[in-house]
């Protein structure tokens, strides 16, 4: 008997979060509407509605407009009474944090750079951000359901653990996760910042529509995260995808990683800006460059942005060879490349996977015009939520 309650709760906890889910990113905005696409009956699903009315996490707007007879349905949203969500971005050069809603909206942030002269306060000043902001929600009476922390690799994300990144100012084995639930009371998820991205395009992005994809990071790094069975791909062992650090050429230059030929040493926008300033004489970052010659590039410009697209389809083809993936999202500094050489990079793909000749790969942009936000982050908390892992309510 006590298994069978037991199972009930989480089911019940499990349908919670899918409800909370459909409204927050849009998929559903009315009792009718989650009804059908939930397979649960109007009452039962009503009765969730009204519990997240009765706590301030959802209300009731205008009504929509519908032709025919009948009552026109009201339509459903995040309250502004609604908990807030804390999220983390600890990146190489930059680090932010943001207060959001539960869908995303960003309500307070700070950032700040990370150099050589304050990288050892790294940490405190993130802590001293993050206070500062659960005492206003506190002031005001908000309750704040979580922190979202999304970290440069490598990491392990069952422990939380920030293990040796390169170029990261001799900072490793930091275990954020341990050291946030030390501090605080609510609960602390951290992921690594492409798997943060990659969820964020799962619910809110061009990933929406898609139960596998993968998503990939162009930055200063090349990183990925994987979507399986619309869920984010984590393995029991914590590690996550380095998807810039798989090796296209074991004859090629050495990486930071110390390893030689990586992906990221070829197609990272560290990489690829040098290359067009030395060419061009032209003082522009990754994403001027990319503006400027958008539509047209002279031949010296034409060469590098094709090489970095070829390179790029190396790694892909790896992956989908070793794993299957067909659908690839490129984000990050990666949604400014020219759409010609993203569609370069996945022809070329499709010339050389095993399956050509069956399946098609797919690569398209990002919906999200910037890198990882800390906002975004917070996507760790959410996705718990959606899940059933942790309550809201």
């Amino acid at each position: 008997m006590s298994g069978s309650g037991i199972n009930n709760a989480i089911l019940k906890q499990q349908n919670r979060g899918l409800i909370l889910r459909l409204i927050i990113t849009g998929k559903c905005s009315s009792r009718v509407d989650i009804a059908k696409e939930t397979g649960l009956s109007k009452m039962a699903a009503s009765n969730v509605i009204s519990e997240f009315m009765e706590a301030g996490i959802i209300e009731e707007t205008e009504k929509q407009q519908v032709s025919g007879k009948g009552r026109n349905p009201v339509m459903l949203a995040i309250s502004e009474r609604a908990p807030k969500l804390i999220g983390v971005h600890i990146s190489r050069n930059r680090c932010g944090v943001s207060l959001c809603t539960l869908d995303l909206r960003i309500k307070k942030e700070e950032y700040f750079d990370v150099t050589q002269e304050n990288h050892g306060e790294l940490f405190e000043k993130i802590y001293g951000i993050i206070d500062s902001m659960i005492r206003d929600c506190k002031r005001k009476k908000e309750k704040v359901l979580g922190v979202g922390v999304g970290t440069l690799g490598p990491m392990n994300a069952i422990n939380g653990v920030i293990l040796n990144p390169p170029n990261f100012y001799g900072i490793h084995d930091v275990d954020v996760l341990g050291e946030m639930k030390k501090r605080y009371d609510i609960p602390v998820f951290v992921e690594q910042e492409y798997d943060c991205a990659a969820m964020t395009e799962l619910y809110f992005g061009a990933g929406r529509d898609k139960q596998d994809f993968v998503f990939i990071g162009v930055s200063w790094g090349v990183g990925g995260g994987i979507v399986a069975n619309g869920r984010l791909h984590r393995n029991k062992a914590g590690f996550t995808c380095e998807f810039g650090h798989t090796c296209i050429d074991f004859n090629g230059p050495v990486c930071n990683c110390g390893r030689r030929g990586c992906v990221e040493i070829y197609t990272s926008t560290q990489t690829i800006e040098k290359r067009l300033r030395e060419a061009t004489g032209e003082n522009l970052s990754f994403r001027e460059f990319c503006d400027k010659y958008k539509k047209r590039a002279p031949e010296k410009v034409d060469e590098i942005f094709t090489d970095m697209a070829i390179k790029t389809s190396y790694g892909i083809t790896n992956m989908v060879n070793a794993a299957g993936n067909q659908n690839f999202i490129i984000g990050h500094d990666g949604y400014y490349i020219p759409d010609r050489y993203i569609k370069l990079c996945e022809e070329e793909v499709n010339k050389r996977i095993m399956f050509r000749d069956y399946r098609k790969v797919s690569l398209i942009k990002s919906e999200k015009q910037s890198e990882v936000l800390s906002s975004n982050c917070a996507v760790a908390v959410l996705d718990r939520i959606f899940s059933g892992t942790i309550e809201i309510a």
